[in-house]
């Protein structure tokens, strides 16, 4: 054998192995791509095809990180779509565990304005007075509890800015109650869900509400029937979220709405304490006042869910959290992140953050984007910095790996 055919062989080989290294490097070995240590605890209150199920949706986002500066042309709808990991079964109903990435974009049309393409999304949204909703792993039940399409929060809405977005609400003639959807965004007077047609859906009738979508950020939407209270209270209301027509950073994604639960709301009266009439005052006398108060507290609905099912991520890895607080009868809410920081986006209407802390204190209503990336593999909790909200279930765990 010749020397120059011997260094040839040694440059195949040393290729070779740098290929491999550097094909593990960038999209994990063929164990990190499978599912990974998954733990079975708490498989009884949310199924371990559920976690199996949550652990490849991460993963798979975590293979297609990208930068930024990558977005230098304009994507096609689909594949804007594929990149926020919109999920194809719009009709499912997801389990505690599949909501927290669960993402649905609706049914696409695309209408053709002369020149330019218009995407109209279409969803459908359900209500039901008569679901049945676990709300902890101790068997406890909320019922009966109002949701849109089943779930407690409700879907989680995607879009894109500038969309045209249509919501068809049905509310079902075996309802009680009228009910409308409003929407935390900008959009027509006769679209809000408070006036008209659009605010008032009565038993066996629908509305669809029609609007562009815009700005980009994080909205909460909710039914907005009095007394809202009551009808926020037992599950009317989700998330959603139109995106910027420029991606942001391309990095794992989860919602977290942030809720409670009275459970004695009947018992304590229906609706909020009202201001006393001009005779009332001259009586001295005033109406009784209702000491609304929630006795769970949960995100996306179940008390401890991801403590008895840790979420897994990865270490040196950017992740992004929508939240939301839609907590009733108490003042504010905290989302506290243990043995880190993150940026913050207060609404998610800047792509710039305002502050970066390990703390955070919203009122009702209000919302933003958290991004971070663990440093350390480690078990981590998150949970409301107000103890009496983490007790009682607001609190959940990270599992980092590498």
């Amino acid at each position: 054998m010749t020397k120059s055919y011997y260094n040839a062989i040694q440059c195949v080989i040393a290729l070779s192995v740098f290929l491999v290294v550097s094909a593990i490097a960038l999209y994990g070995s063929p164990v990190n791509a499978s599912i990974i240590n998954i733990s079975k605890a708490g498989t009884e209150n949310s199924t371990f095809s559920d976690m199996i199920n949550l652990e490849k949706v991460l993963l798979q986002n975590n293979l297609n990180l990208t930068s930024e500066s990558t977005y230098t042309k304009s994507l096609t709808v689909s594949e804007y779509d594929k990149l926020k990991n919109c999920n194809t079964e719009t009709d499912k109903r997801p389990t505690s565990i599949e909501y927290l990435t669960f993402f649905n974009c609706g049914h696409i049309v695309s209408n053709h304005n002369n020149s330019e393409s218009q995407t109209t999304r279409e969803f459908t949204l359900i209500v039901s007075e008569n679901s049945s909703i676990p709300i902890a792993s101790n068997g406890l039940i909320f019922s009966p509890a109002w949701t849109f399409n089943g779930t407690i929060p409700g879907p989680t809405m995607r879009v894109t800015e500038g969309d045209i977005v249509k919501i068809k609400v049905i509310n079902p003639s075996e309802s009680n109650h009228t009910h409308s959807m409003h929407m935390h965004s900008i959009h027509p007077g006769d679209m809000d869900g408070v006036e008209g047609p659009s605010g008032f859906i009565e038993p066996g009738q629908n509305f669809t509400y029609i609007f562009k979508a815009g700005p980009y950020g994080v909205y909460p939407y909710h039914c907005h029937v009095t007394p809202i209270d009551q009808h926020i209270n037992n599950g009317l209301y989700g998330a959603l979220i139109i995106d910027p027509k420029t991606p942001r950073q391309n990095m794992s994604e989860m919602v977290m709405m942030m809720n409670g639960y009275d459970l004695d709301y009947e018992k304590e009266g229906v609706g909020p304490s009202r201001i006393p009439t001009p005779e009332e005052y001259r009586e001295d006398y005033m109406p009784q006042e209702f000491e609304h108060g929630n006795e769970v507290y949960t995100v996306n609905g179940k008390a401890f869910d991801y403590m008895e099912n840790p979420i897994l991520i990865h270490q040196d890895t950017n992740y992004r959290i929508f939240l939301i607080n839609m907590l009733e009868f108490d003042q504010v809410n905290s989302f506290h992140l243990h043995g880190n920081v993150f940026k913050y986006y207060p609404s998610g209407t800047s792509k710039t953050p305002s502050f970066i802390n390990d703390i955070l204190t919203l009122g009702q209503g209000d919302r933003g984007i958290v991004e971070f990336s663990y440093p350390y593999t480690g078990y981590y909790m998150f949970h409301s910095h107000i103890n009496e909200f983490s007790d009682l279930g607001w609190m959940g765990l990270f599992k980092v790996m590498e």
